[in-house]
């Protein structure tokens, strides 16, 4: 499954419909987006706390939902919240996975409402790095059916500390932070990913990458056998599964 990070960034401003769209007509077949919180508890789809709108950045976490709307609408920014984004995931066959930029209850609590009341337990996750999305993991016990991914910060210490309990783990590297990829590769070979991919399968993971972003890590992760791949070369991705 080849999941587009923040849908096709390439193709329409990233987290919104219309990347989501070009994301899926692509062929992924997973969309990846940011979730976050406004001053007031409203969740909303942006990656950043902050909004550019025209030479101001507007600060989220420090703005009301409806301030945010009355701004974005006089500057042509597209503002997605929570119910707009799941009334797009009900008319789309994908899946999507819905990451936490804040570790607030309350942002995992609204989620989860969204999902039961749609009841999309199949089709919608909660996604993060361990200080954000460790009240998603905690949620598991109020919400059974709650698929919820984790990104591991250090892939080899799973072997003496396991992850918590959830439906899955992201292995792989932050283009952004420089070196990233370069120590991954360094400390995990291919046959030492295939041996972890073994271990986490067997104690109930399933094993995703991301975000990928060029052929020689696809064949490591291919070599592995991990094909969930988050990624922002949608169509590349999707072409090289495809000849691969």
């Amino acid at each position: 499954m080849v999941i587009a990070h923040r849908g096709y960034s390439k193709k329409a401003t990233e987290n919104t419909i219309s990347a989501f769209d070009a994301a899926l007509l692509a062929g992924a077949k997973g969309i990846e987006c940011d979730i976050r919180l406004t001053a007031d508890d409203k969740a909303i789809v942006n990656h950043s706390n902050r909004i550019q709108v025209n030479d101001k950045k507007i600060k989220i976490s420090k703005s009301t939902l409806t301030d945010l709307k009355k701004i974005c609408k006089s500057s042509g920014h597209e503002l997605l919240v929570l119910d707009d984004l799941f009334d797009y995931i009900k008319q789309r066959q994908a899946q999507f996975f819905l990451e936490v930029k804040t570790s607030a209850p309350s942002l995992v609590e609204s989620i989860a409402q969204k999902i039961k009341e749609e009841n999309l337990w199949e089709q919608v996750h909660i996604i993060g790095w361990s200080l954000f999305v460790k009240n998603a993991l905690r949620a598991q016990s109020r919400h059974p059916k709650l698929q919820v991914g984790q990104f591991l910060h250090l892939p080899p210490y799973s072997y003496i500390r396991r992850p918590k309990k959830s439906y899955c783990v992201f292995l792989g590297w932050l283009d952004g932070i420089p070196g990233s990829q370069t120590l991954f590769r360094t400390l995990i070979s291919p046959k030492r990913l295939a041996k972890l991919k073994s271990f986490l399968e067997k104690h109930g993971f399933n094993v995703m990458g991301g975000v990928i972003n060029n052929n020689s890590g696809l064949e490591l992760f291919k070599q592995a056998g991990i094909t969930d791949i988050v990624t922002d070369r949608v169509a590349e991705t999707v072409k090289y599964f495809k000849q691969n």
